[in-house]
């Protein structure tokens, strides 16, 4: 009778789950959603980038906006960069810790050798970096889109470098706009623990945001320029002034040192277009324009994005902060 004798095969043990384990986890959780966003991405830079051959090529921009008022493939496209950060926010980040918690799949994922804020870091980054990508990527589009929109129509109705939503396609700013969102996404997600809440909660706290930034706070950046012109009801002098791409402030009556003053009474009754003209010069009434002049555009994305860039820091620290200490049942 022959004996045989067996070897024990070593079972390789691992020390811990890996950054690679992590974001190899989000993919698989998330892939479908990072495929739709990044394909619908890529057909809107695509679509993009073939009208603005276009346009280049054949000066026609008349298929740009829609017949009878109806919005056009053009227009739609060029509102792109100003929605993608909300769409990011909303459809990403909200129901990111949210469904986990309502599911209770975080019981099992915290209960493994990784901690709840590796845990989160990972979806973070697998996520944050492709929003972030994709949101980059759509403004150059739009931006390349704007330019041969404006080439081919001479001044002639063209969207200022101020204007929404050329602003808007700078890589810094749609930086800034992707990663707010994200993490206000994420940190409401893991506040309040329900995906339609936070959903909701972030759709609203994202449009205040941008609001009260681009629309009371962007034009004070720093202290505008004044223009002091003498009157004219056609505003001409003024416009050639200021420049077509400046962010007009504010505009109104001053007089010959600049000082804004009340339109004078008794000119208030002067039908005759004339009338009113010589009545206002004789009051040595002038005309004001506060305004930022088009090479305060770059340093104005850059101090915007830095603005979101601070709320998303203070808001990922309150998420990881959130995460950490709560209870995980």
């Amino acid at each position: 009778m022959t004996g045989t004798t067996t070897t024990a095969v070593p079972v390789a043990e691992r020390a811990r789950v890996g950054w690679g384990d992590l974001v190899w986890l989000t993919w698989r959780q998330h892939r479908w959603a990072i495929a739709g966003l990044l394909g619908a991405s890529a057909a809107a830079i695509l679509l993009a980038l073939g009208l603005a051959w276009h346009v280049g090529a054949t000066g026609d921009t008349s298929h740009l906006v829609g017949r009878w008022r109806f919005v056009g493939l053009g227009q739609t496209l060029m509102l792109g960069p100003m929605v993608i950060g909300l769409v990011i926010a909303v459809f990403w980040a909200a129901p990111l810790l949210s469904r986990e918690y309502e599911q209770r799949t975080h019981l099992l994922v915290w209960s493994q050798d990784v901690s709840p804020t590796r845990w989160l870091a990972g979806k973070v980054v697998a996520l944050g970096v492709p929003a972030s990508a994709a949101a980059v990527g759509l403004g150059l589009a739009v931006r390349r889109l704007i330019t041969s929109t404006n080439t081919a129509m001479s001044g002639y109705a063209a969207l200022g470098t101020f204007e929404t939503p050329a602003y808007e396609t700078a890589p810094v700013v749609q930086v800034g706009y992707a990663v707010f969102g994200f993490a206000l996404g994420v940190a409401l997600s893991a506040v309040t623990r329900r995906t339609v809440l936070s959903m909701g909660l972030t759709l609203g706290l994202f449009l205040a945001v941008r609001a009260v930034v681009s629309g009371a706070w962007r034009p004070h950046f720093r202290e505008p320029l004044r223009v002091v012109e003498p009157y004219d009801p056609t505003y001409a002098g003024t416009l050639a002034a200021v420049g077509d791409n400046a962010l007009i402030v504010s505009s109104g009556f001053a007089d010959s040192a600049g000082n804004e003053v009340a339109f004078p009474a008794e000119c208030s009754n002067v039908e005759d277009n004339l009338d009113y003209t010589r009545c206002v010069r004789e009051n040595d009434v002038r005309f004001f324009t506060d305004y930022h002049p088009e090479d305060r555009l770059v340093p104005f994305q850059l101090f915007e994005s830095a603005i979101f860039t601070v709320l998303a820091a203070a808001l990922f620290a309150l998420a990881f902060t959130w995460v950490r200490r709560a209870r995980r049942v």
